[in-house]
Order: C-alpha cells, then structure tokens, then sequence
C-alpha cells in the first residue's frame, strides 16, 4: 500500500517524493527544481515531458501546497528514511531506483546501461532510451524528450498509419501476382494452339523438307523459351515484392502485439526502417504482352524462296494458319462519307457523301462499314493499317447492331465491342462503357485483332515496330461476329486498309 502510494507521490522526473511540487497548466506535477531545471536547458518551445502541452514558463507555474502537505503526511507516517523527499542539494547525486527485482530490469533491457537506473525517457532527437539521471546530466539539453506513455502513443500511432499502407500494397501486389499469372495462363494456351497446328502442318513435309522442320522447331522454342522467361521474369519480380511486404507487415503485427511499452519501443526501433522500405517500395508489374508467337519473325523463317517453289501449298496452309483471313469490306453497310477501293479492302472518308443506294444495312449516322465475313466459331486474326494522321474505331459487332442514330456506334450498344483511337487518347467501350486506356504521342498505325470465338476473347495488338499488347475483351459470344470499323477525321490520311497477308 505505502509502495503504490508512494508511486503516486513520486516526480515522473527525478522518481523521488516531490520537493515543493508545482502544477503545470496541463495539470501534471514535479519538483519545482526539477521542472526549473527543464526550463534552464531548454532554448525552444516548453513542453510537458508526459502529456507535452506546451507551457510559457516558470511564470505559468503553480505552488501545489495541498499535494506538499499529503507528501508531508506521507513522510510523517513512514519511518523509514528512505522514503523521504531528496533535499535540494541532492538532486545532483545518485538518484535512487525504483524498487523490485533488479535481475528482471537487466534481463529484459528496462535498464540504462551507464547508470543501471529504470529506463523513463525516451528522445526522439537520438532515437535512444534515457534514465533520469541521463536527463539530469544535461546530455540531452535541448533535446525532445518524450516519457514512455507519449512516445509509446505517437509510435503505435505511426505504426498503425504504416502497417495500414504496407498492408494496402500487399493487397496491390497480391492482385497483380494472380493477374500476371492468369494472363501468363491464356497467353501461353492460345500460343500453344498455334505451335500444335504449326507442329503437324511441318510433320507432313517432314520427308521432303527435314531441313526446314529443323529450322522451324529452333524459331518455335526460341518464341517459347523467349515468352516463358519473360513471364517468369514478370512473376519473380513481383513475388520478392510480395514477400518484402509480407514480411514487413508481420513484423509490424509483432510489434503491435506487444504491450509493454520499452520491448515495443525497442521492437519499433529494429523494425522501423524495413518498415519505411516497404511502405516506399515501387510496386512494378511489367506484364508482358500475351503474343503466342512471333509471327513476323516466323514469317521471315518461312517464307523463303525455295520453299515456296518446293512446297507451295504447305506453304500457302501456313501463311493462313497464322494469318487466315483475307478480310473485305461490304459496300452494302457503308455509311454515304466513306468510300471504298475497287479491291473493297481499303476504306477512306470524304466530304461529299456518295449517292449510295438505299440498303437497310447501311450506316445512315456513324460514318462505319462492317466486312463481309463473319465468325460464328474457331479462332481468326487480321491486320489493319491505319492512316498515320486519322482518328478511327475498330472491333466487332453482330449483324443486329443499329444502322442508325447514336447506338448506333460501335461500342454503344450491347452488340459490339470496339477499340478507338481519337484525338491522342486509346479508349475501348462496350455497352456504352467508355474506358480510357491511355495517352499516346503517337498512334498504332498496324493492329493485329485476334478472335477466340468459343474462348471468347478479343485481343488487339499493336504490330508496327515494336509488338505491344493493346486491350483484351472477355465475351461470352452468342451471335456471328463481324468485323466492324469507323473513320472520325476528315483529313487525307483518314483511311483504314485490310491487309491481306503478314
């Protein structure tokens, strides 16, 4: 009882009885020379050394006469010498410590190593943990000095704010680790397709030709070997993202377990930096794109001159196999400010509508055209060149989409799907779904639209220069598809060819 009383009669400061205890404004109390002491040694703002509400000095002090005559009872009724309150000229001897079990203190590190006295401060100018006597020594002046209880609350405060932010990465990370792998998965299923039907078109030749199935199995494992490191690349960098962040969320969850405030003082001390890593680390996912195959490359590897004379017809069954369609326009949709090719696969815009005659398939608001062929299953993949200074809108559609009015668009309705390119920004839409993708200086000026009907995806990529994955839409396809277009400028580049090989 008189030990817990004791406690409470004790200055946070020097840990003895209080010695003509005053009351600071916030309401905390301490030796009148141990708090004058804090005003001498300090040239900046004053503060409570608990609560650290500032105060403006010993001027806003107060006498608490009615705590010194409980402390002059408290002596009174105690014998024992030790409990009386320190003189003033004791204050710069050897303070004495708390009691208890000393050999615990040591064990647990709640001491100060110099003077073997209970650890009280903590400064955040040094980052270290201080006795009373540290503080008394005047080694810290000037310094900002915390008592455990406030920088134990600023500290799980900051804690908490970063193990909010690490763990909102992880989610970040944890999101793109399965969305890389999913994407790995249909990139490498669809490649896979082309390589099956590449293999057995070459096995037939194999006879005549053993050579060139050489040559074609080095292209094709090179292609795989190539897009299987990239991917793994991609993966691997994200995942020692993933565990820098794991493991930095789950020292942090440590820490904050920890109720007693020195070990999570020291705990906070030893994570603090990883913790500021983590929390600033860059999050990069570099996914590459889902190309199953090289095809210019596989081209050039084909298409020799020999083997065209040799083996014209396999040849002609491959170009098709990686590039089957041989796309024309349907002069019958065609909207009266475009005008076709007599080839019917190159389309451009002009100012004077043309006296086309009336079709209840043409286009009578959006300046479209849809082709000819459609696909109600397999896969297909055509090329499209773009002039280099048009706006323009590509994609999809069924046969019922409008002919007229503003659903009539592309993309504006539930019946098609479409990638644009308009004024410096790519955009897809779908159902009315206008979605930015990016800004780009320059624009795509060859697509490559592949088609899996039964898979049902629609994947755009740019081929020219560079092969960069565009958009991939994910339909559940219930109708025959069409290759559908629209031109939005008026200038003489405004024009989209079909191509008809690689």
């Amino acid at each position: 009882m008189n030990f817990s009383m004791r406690e409470e009669l004790s200055c946070p400061i020097c840990l003895q009885l209080f010695l003509d205890p005053v009351v600071l404004p916030c309401g905390h109390n301490y030796c009148q020379i141990c708090i004058f002491k804090i005003i001498e040694n300090n040239d900046k703002k004053l503060q409570c050394p608990e609560c650290r509400v500032e105060f403006e000095g010993a001027q806003s002090l107060q006498k608490n006469f009615k705590l010194g005559s409980i402390i002059n009872g408290f002596i009174a009724s105690n014998s024992d010498p030790d409990r009386s309150p320190p003189p003033p000229a004791m204050m710069d001897k050897e303070l004495t410590e708390i009691p208890g079990d000393q050999s615990s203190e040591k064990e647990t590190g709640k001491e100060c190593n110099v003077h073997r006295s209970p650890l009280v401060y903590f400064c955040s100018t040094d980052m270290t943990l201080l006795c009373s006597k540290c503080f008394m020594e005047g080694r810290h002046q000037n310094h900002d000095l915390l008592t455990f209880s406030v920088a134990e609350g600023e500290m799980r405060r900051a804690l908490e704010v970063r193990s909010k932010v690490v763990s909102n990465r992880l989610q970040m990370t944890n999101f793109l680790v399965e969305r890389v792998k999913e994407e790995q998965g249909l990139s490498e299923t669809v490649g896979d397709k082309l390589v099956n039907k590449a293999v057995t078109t070459v096995d037939v030749m194999a006879e005549l030709i053993d050579g060139y199935r050489e040559r074609l199995h080095k292209l094709l494992d090179d292609e795989q070997t190539q897009r299987k490191n990239t991917w793994q690349s991609g993966v691997g960098g994200l995942e020692e993202q993933q565990q820098l962040l794991v493991d930095a969320l789950e020292s942090a969850n440590d820490a904050l377990s920890l109720t007693e405030s020195c070990s999570f003082i020291n705990k906070f001390l030893s994570i603090e930096e990883r913790l500021r890593t983590a929390a600033t680390v860059t999050i990069a996912c570099n996914i590459p794109a889902k190309a199953p195959l090289n095809t210019k490359q596989m081209q050039e590897g084909l298409r020799t001159d020999a083997f065209r004379a040799e083996m014209s017809r396999l040849a002609d069954f491959l170009c098709i196999l990686f590039n089957p369609l041989e796309l024309t326009f349907n002069p019958s949709t065609t909207h009266p400010n475009l005008q076709l090719s007599a080839d019917q696969r190159t389309v451009k815009y002009i100012d004077v509508k043309q006296t086309y005659a009336d079709h209840k398939e043409r286009f009578t608001s959006a300046p479209q055209v849809m082709c000819h062929e459609g696909f109600s299953n397999g896969e297909h993949v055509w090329v499209v060149e773009v002039g280099p200074e048009s706006m323009w809108s590509l994609g999809v559609c069924y046969k019922s989409i409008p002919r007229r009015g503003d659903h009539s668009r592309l993309g504006h309705n539930s019946v098609s799907w479409r990638l644009q390119w308009k004024s410096g920004k790519l955009t897809v839409c779908k159902s009315s779904s206008n979605v930015v993708l990016r800004e780009m200086k320059v624009q795509p000026v060859k697509i490559e639209v592949a088609l899996d009907y039964e898979g049902g995806t629609l994947i755009f990529h740019s081929i020219k220069g560079q092969r960069e994955h565009l958009y991939t839409f994910k339909v559940a396809f219930k109708e025959t598809v069409y290759p559908a277009f629209s031109i939005h400028s008026t200038t003489p580049q405004s024009w989209i060819t079909l191509q008809c090989g690689l």
